[in-house]
């Protein structure tokens, strides 16, 4: 298997691992080049018998070949015995450093290729040393096997040790694909349940509402004006929920349409305007200054509509039917939210069924997923709903 290829493709390793493909990296070479050159030159200076010039030539030739071990492994495994021949046969000292280069160089080609290379390229160090006597037969023995199979060991340690590194990756990147798989497909789950409980069930009770009150429309059409005006509104908000309702439970059903928004930015100034409109016909007086809204991306939009619709309702519920309020949005870099009562209402409306308190948490969340901040609270004047957001969504 030819590693160096397979190095571009493998997972990012960790700890030892890393620090072990770095240090055979091509990456390296500017810091491992020049620190063999060092050792080589101190080892020539002070380890070696008075070298020559071909002793230098040789050792730091030897040196300089390792470079060409990323690319082409078993020629300088190769290219660095020979040299190791060449100092055994015409150096004046012994070639340490080219007995180092040689092991460098196989070590490195154990690492990078498997196979037969790694074989030859040991063979053909023991040879260099078994074709070179030095000090008898036993100790000829014993350097062949020691110099050309120490390298080949350890340059195989190393290999394996990547290969356990990167196997262990790939098991990890596994197991994490496989758990985000599972919370998208339990996700997924959960968004079809609660489409089906909107279609099935609240948008059934809506429907229904939204038919009796068409029905009553037209069975009353001698009743005051006052209750006619009630039961159109009260049917327009029906099948404008009903709407919202489908764009809801399409989103739910399939994330992915994107495109498919509760309302646009060029639809918000009329939608605030037509909440403002409805909470002035229940008896508040409510006056606006809405700055260039339209300019807002959709996620923007739509919490500004929610805001809108929820700081106006807590209006009619909590500050009464004849209280006043003000609501501004002013448009910069960021956007500024303020909605605010003077909470003397004389008549509160009465509170609807169901649990009180939610809607406030709803909004604070809304705001904090869009990067801003929200504060809801009584002032001197009465209460006052405020939020900033950013200019655009995160």
């Amino acid at each position: 298997m030819d590693v160096s290829a397979a190095w571009s493709r493998r997972p990012e390793p960790a700890g030892v691992a890393r620090g072990i493909e770095w240090l055979f990296h091509e990456r390296s070479l500017p810091v491992r080049l020049p620190a063999l050159l060092l050792l080589a030159t101190g080892c020539l200076l002070w380890l070696g018998n008075s070298p020559t010039i071909v002793d230098w030539a040789l050792g730091l030739l030897a040196v300089a070949a390792t470079v060409g071990g990323a690319r082409r492994p078993l020629t300088t495994s190769l290219l660095t015995t020979g040299l190791l021949v060449l100092g055994f046969e015409l150096g004046h000292t012994g070639p340490l450093v080219g007995k180092a280069a040689a092991a460098v160089a196989l070590t490195e080609l154990a690492l990078r290729r498997g196979g037969w290379r790694p074989w030859l390229g040991a063979g053909a160090l023991a040879a260099a040393y078994l074709l070179h006597p030095a000090g008898g037969a036993a100790a000829i023995g014993y350097r062949a096997v020691v110099m050309a199979g120490l390298p080949l060991v350890i340059g195989a340690l190393l290999r394996n040790a990547l290969d356990s590194a990167a196997r262990a990756h790939r098991i990890a990147d596994e197991i994490a694909a496989r758990r985000r798989a599972e919370v998208a497909a339990a996700r997924t789950a959960e968004r079809s349940a609660i489409a089906r409980e909107l279609h099935d069930l609240i948008a059934h009770h809506v429907s229904s509402t939204v038919l009796r009150v068409g029905v009553a429309r037209h069975a009353l059409p001698q009743a005051p004006a006052a209750v006619l005006e009630v039961l159109d509104d009260i049917h327009s908000s029906g099948r404008e929920t009903l709407a919202d309702l489908r764009k809801l439970v399409a989103v739910l059903r399939d994330p992915r349409q994107t495109d498919t928004t509760l309302i646009t930015a060029a639809e918000l100034p009329e939608a605030i305007e037509a909440v403002v409109r409805r909470t002035c016909r229940l008896g508040p007086v409510v006056t606006t200054e809405i700055g260039d809204v339209a300019t807002v991306d959709p996620v923007t939009a739509h919490t500004l509509l929610r805001l809108t619709q929820e700081g106006l309702a807590n209006v009619v519920r909590h500050a009464g039917l004849g209280a006043t309020a003000r609501l501004t949005v002013t448009v910069g870099d960021g956007i500024d939210f303020s909605l605010s009562d003077n909470g003397s209402g004389a008549e509160p409306a009465p509170a609807g069924p169901g649990p009180a308190g939610l809607g406030l948490i709803g909004l604070a969340e809304r705001v904090e997923l869009l990067g801003g901040s929200m504060t809801a609270g009584p002032v001197a004047t009465g209460w006052r709903l405020h939020a900033c957001l950013p200019g655009r969504a995160r």
